[in-house]
C-alpha cells in the first residue's frame, strides 16, 4: 500500500494498540473487583434516581472502548505529545473510580476523582480538537456519561458516610 506524507499508515496503528491494551488492563481489573463487590454495592445506598446495578457495566465498557479509540485516533493523527498525556491524565482518573467506590469504599475520594476527569474531560473537548475532531467528539459520549457518574458519587458519599 502507498503511504502517504505522514508515514505508511500501518507505522501509526501501535498506538491504538498499546490505547487498547491499557484500557482493557483498566477493564479488567475493574471487573476483578466488581465481581467480589457485588453483594457490597447492593448494600450501598443510593440515591433515587440511580441508574440499575446492570447498566453500569455496558456503560463503563463502552466509555473504556471509546477512552481507547481516542488514544489510538490521537496516535494515528500523530497529536502533539500534550494531547496524548492529557490522555493518559484523564484514563488514570477513570481507571481510579471502581477501586475507590467498591474496593475502598472512599466515596469522597471517588466523587473527587469523578470531578477531576470530568474537568479533563471538558478539557480533552479543547485539547484533542487541534489534533484530531473525531477524537474530541468521542468525547462527548464518555462526558455525558461521568456528567451522571459525579453527583451519583457525591450522593453515594453523602448517603453512606
Amino acid at each position: 500500500m502507498a503511504g502517504y506524507a505522514g508515514g505508511h499508515w500501518l507505522q501509526r496503528w501501535p498506538g491504538l494498540a498499546l490505547a487498547l491494551a491499557a484500557i482493557l488492563a483498566v477493564m479488567v481489573d475493574n471487573r476483578v473487583l466488581v465481581v467480589d463487590s457485588h453483594r457490597e454495592y447492593r448494600s450501598i445506598r443510593l440515591p433515587s434516581w440511580a441508574l440499575p446495578i446492570w447498566l453500569n457495566g455496558p456503560a463503563f465498557a463502552f466509555a473504556s472502548l471509546l477512552l481507547a479509540l481516542t488514544a489510538g485516533l490521537l496516535w494515528y493523527e500523530k497529536a502533539r505529545a500534550f494531547a496524548l498525556w492529557w490522555w493518559a491524565a484523564d484514563t488514570a482518573f477513570y481507571a481510579l473510580w471502581t477501586p475507590l467506590v467498591l474496593a475502598l469504599n472512599w466515596y469522597f475520594l471517588a466523587a473527587v476523582d469523578a470531578m477531576w476527569f470530568w474537568l479533563l474531560a471538558v478539557g480533552a473537548l479543547f485539547v484533542y480538537w487541534r489534533s484530531s475532531r473525531m477524537a474530541a467528539a468521542l468525547m462527548v459520549p464518555v462526558l455525558a456519561w461521568m456528567s451522571y457518574i459525579v453527583p451519583v458519587s457525591f450522593a453515594f458519599w453523602l448517603l453512606n458516610h
